[in-house]
């Protein structure tokens, strides 16, 4: 095969080995330090608070409570008859092992004390979040090193070098390495369990069937690791599991043992989700709600589905708009490389060797499962918790070069010159692909080290003083704080933080009485650019009405005083009363108005971040 010939020599390796490690350590400094800005992920700042309890022995306790788990641990409570404590309520929504591994680098940093973190030296990063990052972009640099070695595996050494060049000179996948999501740690899992699966492959065309099926159990193993970092890599799973049907032959001993292996990896995470929530699947499945046309924040802020009932007429519409998105938006989700594309003109390429032929498809399956899962859960953004795309980067990256390597090989060049012609076309790929990012890079490094830590934080919408100092200045640990930003409350603040549910009725009849019983106390109410910067998007006011509900008027009340900060403008003033006849119409002026429960406007960050608070001495009185 074209991209097997030999490459110059010992020395030649050497040479690009070293320029993918010095790469690999300038991209993490690059990330890390030079032009970092603190976490920006919700999900990344959810589990990192999950970890801070992990880490100071509490269990997997969150502070962020959702109002349709509110009312399902308080049912549950009730089935077994015992009392709903809002302070120790489990997590049941994310997968353990990252929240595990960031609680360990919280641990061993000593960051897992709230009040020794604090951001009392006036900058604008949070000191943990970078531990939260390095923990992220060291599983990143172990995905790159077992890309490295399994990408030699099936080609060579200038595919597996130049694939990781690739991977280092994309944006997307750079933000991954120091997001905090679970993607750098599933990368880690997936390509080792790629490792062990090529293993399989092997041995099976050798017919060693008892190392084939032993090798696969261990890939399957990988995979349940990788399930337990993130739920969506079931879909992956999944996929080389169908994979396995048709390879393998008797298919039913290979598929049965890998099953099995998956499986038992699993029940542990589903007997805790029984145990917490009365369901194996725990509150994962509400994520379907996407699809099937409520949306998952909607279902998530609801008291009760009731609320956001399925709408089953237009499930089948947006699933496939949806799926549409994955084809469409392919080459963004998976960092605009180049060369991504091309892994699927090596689908109609016939490899001589058979583990490559055979790991293709394999990686084929995968995908289109994982594509079927995203459009499920309604996956419509680049970089999140739930985006899978960006696991198959390496190994398509890989593919598309050796397809490049295939085509100049079969010009019949000398070795010298074919070694010459591949590395000028990866050299004007990798230009080509890295282009808009290499061309930001200066101006990221100027205002990197010329600003440090006093640089910008990720705002809008999060800036942690805001919440680290001045909210958790003015209340209390046991208090629940109700918010558009729960999961930054929770983890710059370290207050409960109840999401602001989209209705005044289910507030104030349903949620707040259930938190009393659990021996809650709301003390306010915390607006941020989370839900009135939609008035600088293209969706403007019916954005922010149609997200936020009866809490609209508070939303859009910053942006109120910004441009007439001469007057002291309350809109909640203006919804003292209800007029519409409707009893389940509760008005918004009855909590935040001047004469309201939440009477008390605080200013955290002038009129963009706004706690509305009980007056002084309520809690007294």
């Amino acid at each position: 095969m074209a991209t097997s010939r030999e490459f110059g020599g010992s020395r030649s390796t050497l040479v690009l080995r070293l320029i993918t490690a010095v790469l690999l350590v300038l991209m993490c400094v690059y990330k890390l330090h030079l032009t970092y800005r603190g976490l920006n992920q919700p999900v990344a700042m959810e589990q990192a608070q999950i970890a801070r309890s992990v880490a100071q022995g509490k269990g997997f306790v969150t502070g962020v409570l959702r109002p349709i788990e509110v009312m399902n641990a308080a049912e549950h409570a009730k089935q077994k008859k015992l009392p709903l404590d809002y302070q120790s309520m489990r997590d049941s929504t994310h997968a353990p092992l990252n929240i595990v591994a960031m609680a360990v680098a919280l641990k061993m940093t000593g960051y897992d004390d709230f009040e020794a973190s604090r951001m009392t030296d006036g900058g604008y990063v949070y000191a943990p979040d970078r531990i939260i990052s390095a923990t992220s972009i060291f599983f990143f640099c172990i995905a790159i090193v077992l890309t490295y070695t399994l990408v030699g595996r099936l080609f060579d050494e200038v595919v597996a070098c130049s694939t990781c060049c690739f991977l280092l000179l994309s944006e997307l996948v750079l933000n991954y390495a120091v997001s905090g999501l679970p993607q750098p740690l599933m990368m880690c899992f997936m390509l080792g369990g790629l490792h062990l699966f090529l293993s399989s492959v092997r041995m099976f065309q050798e017919k060693a069937v008892y190392w084939s099926l032993l090798y696969l159990s261990l890939s399957f193993a990988c995979m349940g690791l990788m399930c337990l970092s993130g739920w969506m890599g079931i879909w992956i799973a999944g996929g080389l599991l169908l994979f396995c049907c048709f390879y393998y032959r008797p298919a039913g001993s290979y598929v049965l043992t890998s099953a099995v292996v998956l499986l038992l990896i699993l029940l542990g995470p589903a007997v805790f989700n029984y145990i917490n929530t009365g369901s194996i699947l725990g509150n994962a499945m509400l994520g379907l709600y996407n699809s099937f046309g409520g949306g998952e924040e909607y279902a998530m802020r609801a008291a009760s589905l009731n609320y956001v009932p399925l709408q089953a007429g237009s499930a089948v519409l947006n699933l496939l708009a949806h799926t549409v998105y994955q084809l469409r938006d392919l080459y963004v989700n998976m960092g605009s490389i180049l060369v991504v594309p091309f892994f699927f003109l090596a689908l109609l390429n016939r490899f001589k060797r058979d583990d490559v032929q055979s790991m293709k498809w394999a990686l084929f399956s995968m995908w289109a499962i994982a594509c079927v899962g995203m459009a499920l859960f309604g996956q419509n953004e680049p970089e999140c918790a739930s985006q899978l795309a960006i696991m198959f980067v390496p190994m398509f990256v890989a593919y598309g070069i050796a397809l490049v390597f295939n085509f100049l090989g079969r010009l019949k060049y000398e070795s010298s010159t074919f070694n010459q012609a591949r590395g000028l076309a990866i050299f004007i790929l990798i230009i080509l692909s890295a282009g808009p990012f290499l061309a930001t890079l200066p101006k990221a490094l100027y205002m990197g080290i010329w600003l440090g830590d006093r640089g910008r934080p990720q705002y809008p919408p999060y800036y942690p003083p805001a919440l680290n100092v001045n909210l958790a200045n003015i209340t209390a640990p046991e208090h629940v704080i109700v918010t558009d930003q729960p999961w930054a409350v929770a983890w710059y603040a370290n207050r409960k933080a109840l999401w602001i549910p989209r209705t005044v009725y289910e507030f104030s009849t349903a949620l707040e009485p259930t938190l009393k019983s659990g021996g809650a106390h709301v003390t306010g109410f915390l607006i941020t650019p989370s839900s009135h910067s939609r008035l600088d998007s293209t969706g403007g006011m019916s954005a922010i009405e149609i997200d936020m509900g009866d809490f609209a008027p508070l939303a859009m009340e910053g942006k109120v005083l910004k441009m007439v900060p001469r007057h002291n403008v309350a809109l909640a003033d203006f919804f003292v009363e209800n007029v519409t006849g409707n009893q389940n119409a509760y008005p918004l002026g009855q909590l935040v108005s001047s004469q309201g429960r939440f009477s008390r406007r605080v200013p955290l960050l002038g009129a963009e971040i706004l706690y509305y608070g009980e007056p002084e001495g309520a809690l007294a009185n």
